[in-house]
């Protein structure tokens, strides 16, 4: 287990490697988004910093809380301390796709509080070629006033987010998920 866990952790330093030396793709510094004190721009949601990590919460405008994402309200609940990427010249930012005061109402109920944006008039600017209404994690490189986008995933991707199937892999009832091997009775959800 010992050497297959270390392959594989060498095969996640390699990937993170080749992602790394990706093309970057200009990115528009002057998009709108609108923040906590109105219409910031793109440039504006790095806080100075050279790295933006960027996740797009999907929103149905108008549902209560409990009919939201609930995946995008999972991986969002995993991220809570941004020290650590503050100190590596990171922010750390949420996107959300629909109306500001609606969602930002449900970050201050969820206890969440990191930087939370509205992209709703630029989703399309912002996430050009790409299926607006799922999640989206977004790096960003600010180099003075320009910006560039340098990686992107969504879906199963997001899960870089999650810190609580990481812990549950190494139990041994996992995640109880049913793409899982386990052995037969071992617990599954419904």
């Amino acid at each position: 287990m010992r050497v297959r866990g270390k392959a594989h952790t060498r095969e996640g330093d390699a990937l993170a490697a080749a992602r790394r030396r990706l093309s970057m793709v200009k990115a528009p510094a002057s998009t709108t988004l609108i923040g906590e004190h109105g219409p910031v721009t793109l440039l504006d949601t790095f806080e100075g910093r050279r790295l933006l990590i960027a996740y797009y919460f999907m929103w149905h405008a108008g549902k209560p809380a409990p009919e939201q994402c609930e995946g995008c309200t999972w991986v969002t609940s995993q991220v809570r301390e941004f020290s650590y990427i503050h100190a590596r010249d990171a922010t750390y930012a949420v996107f959300g796709q629909g109306p500001y005061e609606e969602s930002r109402r449900y970050r201050d109920f969820m206890g969440w509080e990191m930087p939370w944006y509205s992209a709703l008039g630029s989703l399309e600017t912002l996430l050009v070629g790409r299926r607006v209404g799922r999640m989206h994690l977004v790096c960003y490189l600010r180099q003075e006033s320009k910006v560039f986008e340098t990686y992107w995933t969504t879906s199963c991707g997001v899960e870089y987010m999650d810190n609580s199937y990481r812990l549950l892999d190494l139990t041994v009832y996992g995640r109880q998920e049913r793409f899982e091997d386990s052995p037969a009775g071992w617990p599954q959800p419904p």
